[in-house]
């Protein structure tokens, strides 16, 4: 039996995505800040917000590195790897909400 899609044609695709979400969200961030009146706001969010692709890539390899390791088998490996999603998780929300709460403050300031 094969598989639908083969360990090397995902890689391919997300070293793709790291290469191109940077480009794209810049550019589509400044698209949108433009429309708003706020170009150099809005490429830079576009691209913070295209830092994902490689940011994707990085938690790619890590999986790899741990199911390699470990093997694909493993329960010690599913909770290595359950418990670096979550922390890398929890970081990434607990950024997105101190910018929040500061954008909220500087909106009720002015």
């Amino acid at each position: 039996m094969k598989e639908l899609i083969t360990t090397e044609q995902a890689a391919r695709a997300i070293i793709i995505l790291a290469l191109a979400l940077p480009i794209a969200g810049l550019v589509i961030g400044g698209i949108a800040g433009v429309v708003r009146r706020r170009s150099a706001r809005g490429a830079a969010l576009g691209l913070v917000c295209g830092l994902s692709g490689p940011a994707i890539w990085v938690m790619w390899r890590v999986y790899n590195g741990v199911i390699g390791r470990f093997g694909l088998d493993s329960v010690k490996g599913l909770l290595v790897n359950l418990a670096l999603f979550v922390v890398v998780g929890l970081a990434v929300g607990v950024g997105v909400g101190a910018v929040q709460r500061r954008r909220a403050g500087s909106a009720q300031t002015r």
